[in-house]
């Protein structure tokens, strides 16, 4: 049995059927191009979706630091508001200690200062 030749083959099936595949071809390519459209889009609306998934939680974290970060500054404000008030509650009680206190930390940063 001879091979098969396809320069023959050709030429027995004549121009038809090689027009009939190469639409067939043509056909199957843009269908091809059409799926890698719609994957393509399926891809890029999963990445939208994952994207803002993902905004979201950056914002929910920097919210939940925020607010963190304000309870601390309020706690600290409260804190130093009550040193101040028992500072100066000391102060009243003991008015001549207070002075001489102040008076020697004077005396050392001016001391301080000079060298």
């Amino acid at each position: 049995m001879p091979a098969a030749n396809p320069t023959t083959d050709f030429a027995r099936n004549g121009t038809g059927q090689n027009s009939s595949a190469s639409k067939d071809l043509e056909a199957q390519i843009q269908q091809l191009r059409d799926d890698i459209a719609a994957l393509t889009r399926s891809v890029a609306a999963v990445g939208n979706e994952k994207a803002s998934e993902y905004k979201g939680k950056a914002r929910r974290v920097a919210s939940d630091a925020a607010d963190a970060s304000m309870q601390m500054v309020e706690a600290a404000r409260d804190q130093a508001l009550s040193m101040e008030r028992d500072l100066e509650r000391q102060i009243r009680t003991n008015p001549i200690q207070a002075v001489a206190i102040a008076a020697g930390v004077g005396f050392l940063f001016a001391l301080l200062t000079r060298r």
